[in-house]
């Protein structure tokens, strides 16, 4: 009989390794509910990233309209205009709205969209945007013409 009992038996699970796996499962279970507890906040945290990126846009765009000279024809992709710093472009280009100065450079404004567009009623000038996860946004923006 004692040469029984010096005998390894790895027959089946010993209560130390069923607390373990118990152990290893909670934790599990417990990081999979934390993740999910932790991906709404930041959801909606990404679309308030387009809410400030769009301010961002803004403000730049309407820096650049504060002293035009003069307007050339509006199309439904590009809008340009000249200032003091020279003939400006601001293009829908890919995915993105950019910014050209005299025909050169590529400075990206506002990226990630599906589409845009360039309207122009007197001296306001309407960019209507739509992102790539459907987000629209729309703005007004006046034309300081000056002489």
């Amino acid at each position: 009989m004692c040469e029984r009992m010096k005998r390894i038996d790895e027959n089946g699970f010993s209560l130390f390794e069923s607390m373990i796996h118990l152990l290893i499962f909670t934790i599990v279970i417990q990081l999979t509910l934390l993740f999910f507890y932790w991906k709404a906040p930041v959801e909606s945290s990404y679309q308030n990233d387009f809410l400030s990126e769009w301010e961002v846009f803004s403000l730049e765009v309407q820096e650049l309209l504060e002293e035009v000279h003069v307007i050339e024809q509006p199309k439904t992709t590009s809008f340009t205009f000249h200032t003091d710093r020279g003939r400006i472009t601001l293009q829908v280009y890919q995915q993105m709205i950019r910014k050209l100065v005299n025909g050169e450079g590529h400075v990206p404004l506002l990226v990630d969209l599906q589409s845009a567009s360039f309207t122009v009623d007197g001296n306001r000038l309407k960019i209507s945007v739509t992102k790539n996860n459907g987000i629209k946004k729309e703005g007004t923006f006046a034309i300081g013409i000056s002489m």
